[in-house]
């Protein structure tokens, strides 16, 4: 009944003129009711958001809030690929290919 405290996703980051890059990120298992609260909190941005859920990315760099803000910047799509994957995970709906 005790989920894993943590699982690993890779997320399908858009880029222009590219095939979408992949990144396999570490994300915090969190119950929905935590959800819930974590989604209403007030002046929460989308990299907030990143960052309450994910600890860790499979990338030469280290995994801070200042490299989060550059892969956001680079890439607008990033933070969006980044949380519909969680909520996919976190969910079981599992893309088919």
């Amino acid at each position: 009944m005790q989920p894993q405290p943590r699982f690993k996703a890779d997320v399908a980051i858009p880029r222009a003129g590219l095939e979408a890059g992949r990144v396999t990120f570490t994300f915090k298992h969190v119950p929905l009711n935590e959800m819930a609260a974590m989604e209403k909190r007030k002046n929460q941005t989308g990299l907030d958001f990143v960052e309450s859920i994910t600890e860790a990315w499979a990338l030469p760099d280290d995994f801070t809030r200042d490299n989060l803000t550059r892969l956001a910047n680079n890439y607008p799509q990033a933070l969006e690929a980044i949380i519909t994957t969680f909520y996919r995970e976190l969910l079981g709906q599992r893309e088919k290919n």
